[in-house]
C-alpha cells in the first residue's frame, strides 16, 4: 500500500474498532463480575473467596480497553515491517511492568484489593509506551510516503437525487466545456473497449459490473480501475458511482451534488419518463435509496453531506442557470 491517507484510515479504525470491541468486553465483564463469581460458590468456596473473586474480575477488566489498543499498535507495526517492537510491547505489558507492579502492591496491608490493580495500571503504561513507539514508527516508515494522485486530469464528478435531469445537465457541461462525458453506459462502452471486460460476458455479468447498483466486492474493484483509467485518458465529467470517493485524492478533482425539492423531481420524472405520480414517487424513493446506499459501502461517508463537495447546487434553478455555475466555478480554478 503506497497511500499515506488510505495507511492513516486503516490505522485509525484498526484502533477505532479495537477500542470499540475492548469496551463492549469490559462492560461485559463488569456487569457479569459477581454472577461469575457465585460460580465459586458451587465448589464449596467462602464467601470471603466470592469476594475477593468479584473484586478482582471488577478491577482486572478495567484493563481490557488499554490491552485492546496495544494489541491493535502491535498489529499495526507488524503490518509496516516492524518484528522486534511489537515484541517489546508484549514484554512491557506481560512481563515488564507486570512484576515490580504487583511485587510493590505485595507489600501493602490490603493486598488481597490492590493487587489486582496491578493489570490495568501495567496495561495503562504500556498503552502509552506503545503510542510513542507507533509515533516514532509511523514517522520512519508512513510519513514519506506521498499520498497517491490517479491524474493531473481535470475531473468533475456529479452525483445526484433522481429526478434532478443531473445527467443532461452534466452532458451540457461537458459540450460546454469540450471535455468528455461519461455515464454508465459510456463506462461500460470504455470497460469492453480496454479489455476490462471481456465481450464474450454474457449481458447480466455486464449489468451487473456496470449498470446496477447492487453492492459486490468483485464489481466496486472493477469499477473503480475503470473509473481511474478513465480519469487517465483527459478532462472529463463523470456521472455518479461514487466517483469523488474514487477520485479523492486527485488534485483537480471537482466534486457535484445536485438536488431538488421532491415536488420538482416528482414533475422532472413524470414529464421525460411519462409516469404517473405514484410511480414517480416509487421510483424516486428507490432509485435515492439505492445511491445511497452504494456510496456510503464504497465511501463511509453520507451520500449528499454538503462536507463531501465542493459544490451543492439547487436544480430548480434550472439546467441552464446550474450548467453555467458549475462552468463558470471550474473556469475560476484555473485562474
Amino acid at each position: 500500500m503506497k497511500d499515506r491517507k488510505r495507511i492513516d484510515e486503516c490505522i485509525k479504525f484498526g484502533i477505532v474498532d479495537t477500542i470499540i470491541v475492548s469496551l463492549m468486553i469490559t462492560l461485559l465483564f463488569e456487569l457479569l463480575a459477581h454472577p461469575l463469581s457465585q460460580l465459586f460458590g458451587l465448589s464449596g468456596s467462602t464467601q470471603e473467596m466470592i469476594d475477593i473473586c468479584s473484586t478482582a474480575l471488577h478491577i482486572a477488566s478495567l484493563g481490557f480497553v488499554f490491552m485492546g489498543i496495544s494489541v491493535a499498535i502491535q498489529g499495526v507495526l507488524q503490518s509496516i515491517g516492524y518484528a522486534i517492537r511489537p515484541l517489546i510491547i508484549a514484554l512491557l505489558r506481560l512481563v515488564i511492568f507486570v512484576f515490580p507492579i504487583a511485587y510493590f502492591f505485595t507489600l501493602t496491608e490490603n493486598v488481597t484489593t490492590l493487587v489486582w490493580w496491578t493489570f490495568p495500571i501495567s496495561e495503562l503504561l504500556t498503552v502509552i509506551v506503545s503510542f510513542i513507539i507507533l509515533k516514532k514508527s509511523y514517522n520512519e516508515r508512513i510519513s514519506p510516503i506521498k499520498n497517491e494522485s490517479i491524474t493531473n486530469n481535470l475531473v468533475i464528478a456529479i452525483s445526484r437525487e433522481h429526478g434532478t435531469n443531473g445527467k443532461e445537465i452534466a452532458r451540457q457541461v461537458a459540450k460546454e466545456l469540450n471535455i468528455e462525458f461519461y455515464d454508465k453506459e459510456r463506462i461500460k462502452e470504455f470497460a469492453l473497449k480496454h479489455g476490462f471486460v471481456s465481450n464474450k460476458e454474457s449481458e447480466d455479468y455486464i449489468y451487473s459490473q456496470f449498470l446496477s447498483l447492487d453492492i459486490n466486492k468483485n464489481s466496486i474493484i472493477l469499477l473503480s480501475n475503470v473509473i481511474k483509467e478513465i480519469a487517465k485518458k483527459g478532462n472529463c465529467v463523470i456521472v455518479g458511482r461514487a466517483t469523488d470517493y474514487i477520485l479523492k485524492e486527485d488534485e483537480k478533482l471537482v466534486r457535484i451534488f445536485l438536488y431538488a425539492p421532491l415536488e420538482y423531481r416528482l414533475n422532472k420524472v413524470m414529464e421525460i419518463y411519462h409516469d404517473s405520480h405514484e410511480d414517480a414517487l416509487r421510483y424516486i424513493h428507490k432509485s435515492d435509496h439505492s445511491r445511497k446506499g452504494y456510496y456510503e459501502v464504497i465511501s463511509n461517508k453520507t451520500w449528499g453531506d454538503k462536507s463531501n463537495y465542493d459544490l451543492c447546487l439547487d436544480c430548480k434553478l434550472g439546467n441552464e442557470t446550474i450548467k453555467d455555475i458549475i462552468c463558470n466555478y471550474v473556469k475560476s480554478l484555473n485562474k
